[in-house]
């Protein structure tokens, strides 16, 4: 089976529009004060317990296939929990190290599908990567807004996506170890793999979901 493409934990089938934005309804929303940027009190994504996922529907309409890549990164990040014009994110992944845990689609043309091949690295035919370009605060959660930059197969389009924010997190000592904070960031969005990514593939839908669970930590 050839599929495609990144995307996450929700599929919702009757979706066909990259700017549809999932979220609930939250009476008295406040924010707290937190901010953090990369590097700064040695704020750094913490990859071991991140993930990008993917799904989208089999043949379009079928159960939901699923899957994640391997290696991906942050390349800057800023968040500032009641500033949103002050947050701003880059990341990339590999498009190769595609993997849906199933050796019928892995072994089949898979990363044909994608443009790529398993000896690239960082070649641009092998990176998928996103760019936020603005936020805003969600008017009916805490959660945020999210104008951003895809660029995948060779093609850039501007989404729009749902940012999430885990507050800060203790984690106390543990033997020799010192204590550390952790706080997580969840980035899903929606994108049209075929009719705006040139994805070419019968096997799926052309609504791909993608969720990205970033956490971070200070050790």
């Amino acid at each position: 089976i050839c599929l495609t493409l990144i995307s996450g934990l929700v599929y919702i089938g009757s979706c066909t529009h990259k700017d549809e934005i999932l979220s609930s309804s939250g009476a008295n929303i406040t924010r707290g004060t937190d901010t953090y940027s990369m590097g700064v009190d040695k704020w750094k994504n913490d990859k071991t317990h991140s993930n990008v996922e993917w799904s989208t529907a089999y043949v379009g309409g079928a159960a939901l296939l699923t899957g994640r890549f391997n290696q991906f990164g942050v390349t800057t990040f800023k968040f500032d929990e009641s500033n949103p014009a002050n947050t701003y994110f880059e990341g990339w992944v590999r498009l190769n190290t595609v993997n849906t845990s199933e050796p019928g689609r892995d072994g089949g043309c898979l990363l044909g599908t994608f443009g790529t091949s398993a000896t690239l690295v960082d070649e641009a035919a092998n990176l998928a990567t996103i760019k936020l370009t603005k936020v805003e605060l969600s008017t009916t959660d805490k959660g945020y807004i999210v104008k951003f930059n895809l660029t995948f197969h060779g093609i850039t389009k501007e989404l729009t996506g749902k940012l999430t924010y885990v507050p800060k997190f203790h984690v106390d000592a543990s033997g020799t170890a010192a204590a550390y904070d952790v706080f997580e960031l969840n980035f899903t969005f929606q994108m049209l793999a075929k009719t705006e990514f040139a994805i070419v593939s019968s096997s799926i839908g052309d609504n791909v979901t993608i969720n990205i669970n970033l956490n971070f930590n200070n050790k």
